[in-house]
């Protein structure tokens, strides 16, 4: 007669999580996890990244799962611990990764009394979560983790899990169980032929075709391209995708939107038929108002919540244009596409400008311009959220073997530090770059210190105008005088070197090429603290009469004040 095993309820969650992929768990110990914690270090085959901030734990999971598609986890203990981690968990909503985060949580005989510590969990995580669930009896944990898990995964969302103390290590019996559920696995995602038919007669009834396209169109590179072609179409792509073409392909126009290009503005403007291809690109105001439009996404929550769609499919992009493409002719009239070059080598030397100049103070296109030439071939970019976001948009060239991210529809400020070691972790071999502001580094510059404990060679690069310049611009457009953006900055170079790491500042133009080179080829984690101008503006693609009004308002009240 067989013995059937038995294990801690906490035991069971994390042989689960390694059978799901997981080998990193991010946040930091606290008395409602102590023995989640040790069960980790008993088990030994996920490790334990201690952060300085449970928020830097999530941010760290979302930026894993971002750049895999695979499951992530943070955990965080009751009370404070839980809470700090909604910030990261709300990136990893926004932007569709899956993230498991597991809460600590009194016993279950003190809930509901007011106890120390005590939150009401489920609802706290009730609007971030696409599963939440409380442990609350020892024999469910099997299927609750297992569901977890797939939630998270197939839904490409955030899931959470509540563990009160006196249940994580109660004892249950059973093996191990996991069947993880991929998203292209649940049904056939392939289009109707109606719907493909009147897509081609879309097509062909059209002269002035353009493709947007998002994330969900980057496995489908190659069949984008012959699209492409096929339709002499350009492409404009969102800033999450920007690795999907270089800027400087033949048919990229760039992005979209304040922090896209003007060749893109013109050609949504002109088109007579606009293709969405895995994109939700949220601003409306961006999109065609007598177009034609056709959508295709995997999620049909996405389908015509943007702008009226007239033919949409419900599929996976890469299937869906493999099927497309057999049956689309070659369009002969090329006068749309010219005119789009045309306009994008206009910009395109307007811009090399800024780029290539040589002035002080340094300007950040040049900074982000010369990022990109010096990085590594096949360098994983984490872009923060400001001005440097405009300049990492429009100025930093990104290739299709490289890798590009950001917290997307949340655009939190600091993601990108804490993101970068959730990155280095799961790409050992591959450089990490961080392009982040002054403001957006001193939130989180204490996880520089888990950078150099955990000798990761994280390169943080800083664009330090010694002010929230995002929101000055904000204001500034808005008609309001700049307020309270300024900021007072210690030398983070310094503090580079006193949290073990290495650390240069950056005044002048002649010296950046060789501080670059010298970060980008150490073998420690390094800060460059790079000066740019502080008066260099973010131009909007097209700027707009009012903008222009309320600017010299703003400056106007300034000068009075």
């Amino acid at each position: 007669m067989s013995t059937i095993k038995k294990r801690k309820v906490v035991d069971h969650i994390v042989e689960t999580l390694y059978k799901y992929g997981v080998r990193h768990v991010f946040g930091i110990p606290g008395d409602a996890i102590n023995d989640l914690m040790d069960a980790i270090r008993r088990n030994g085959k996920i490790e334990f990244i201690q952060v300085r901030h449970e928020e830097s734990g999530a941010f760290a999971a979302s930026a894993q799962a971002k750049l895999t598609g695979k499951l992530a986890v943070c955990v965080g203990t009751a009370g404070g611990g839980a809470i700090h981690l909604l910030n990261g968990l709300y990136d990893a909503k926004l932007d569709h990764a899956p993230v498991l985060a597991i809460t600590g949580q009194l016993p279950r005989s003190e809930i509901g009394n007011n106890s120390h510590q005590e939150i009401n969990s489920s609802a706290l995580f009730s609007d971030v979560a696409v599963f939440n669930q409380t442990l609350f009896a020892a024999d469910r944990v099997p299927e609750i983790i297992q569901q977890a898990c797939n939630s998270a995964i197939n839904e490409s969302g955030v899931a959470h899990i509540a563990l009160p103390v006196d249940v994580a290590t109660e004892q249950i019996e059973g093996g191990i169980t996991c069947h993880p559920i991929a998203g292209n696995e649940t049904g056939s995602t392939k289009p109707l032929a109606s719907a493909l038919n009147n897509t081609l007669s879309l097509i062909q009834q059209a002269n002035k075709i353009v493709v947007l396209a998002g994330v969900g169109a980057i496995p489908a590179r190659q069949q984008l391209l012959t699209l492409l072609k096929k339709c002499n179409a350009p492409l404009i792509r969102t800033l999450k995708a920007k690795v999907l073409l270089p800027d400087e392909h033949e048919y990229s126009l760039g992005g979209l939107g304040l922090l896209g290009t003007r060749p893109s503005i013109e050609a949504i403007n002109n088109c007579d038929l606009l293709i969405m291809l895995g994109t939700d690109f949220p601003y409306k105001e961006y999109y065609p108002g007598k177009a034609k439009v056709i959508q295709v996404d995997k999620d049909i929550r996405h389908i015509g919540r943007r702008c009226p769609v007239d033919v949409s499919i419900v599929g996976e992009v890469s299937e869906v244009l493999e099927q497309l493409i057999i049956d689309l002719p070659q369009k002969d009239d090329k006068n749309f596409l010219d005119e789009c070059r045309h306009q994008k080598m206009k910009w395109s030397r307007e811009q090399g400008e800024k780029e290539s100049s040589q002035v002080a103070p340094i300007k950040p296109q040049f900074l982000a311009r010369t990022i990109g030439e010096l990085a590594n071939k096949d360098a994983i970019f984490l872009c923060d959220t400001g001005t440097v976001t405009a300049w990492a948009a429009r100025h930093l060239p990104v290739t299709e073997h490289q890798l590009f991210t950001l917290s997307g529809n949340l655009a939190t400020m600091a993601f990108s530090m804490a993101g970068a070691i959730g990155a280095q972790l799961k790409f050992p071999d591959r450089q990490v770059i961080v392009l982040i502001g002054d403001g957006g580094f001193s939130m989180l510059m204490q996880e520089f210190i888990t950078v150099v404990n955990r000798k990761l060679p994280i390169k943080v690069i800083i664009f330090n105008n010694a002010k929230l310049g995002l929101i000055q611009l904000e204001q500034e457009s808005s008609g309001y005088p700049n307020y309270k953006t300024a900021l007072k900055n210690p030398d983070f170079a310094e503090f580079a070197r006193l949290c073990g790491g290495e650390g240069w500042s950056v005044e002048r133009p002649e010296m950046l090429v060789d501080a670059l080179k010298e970060a980008f080829t150490s073998t420690e984690a390094c800060v460059l603290d790079v000066h740019v101008d502080p008066n260099e503006l973010v131009m909007p693609p097209k700027l707009e009469l009012s903008q222009a009004v309320n600017y010299s308002i703003a400056k106007a009240k300034e000068f009075l004040n």
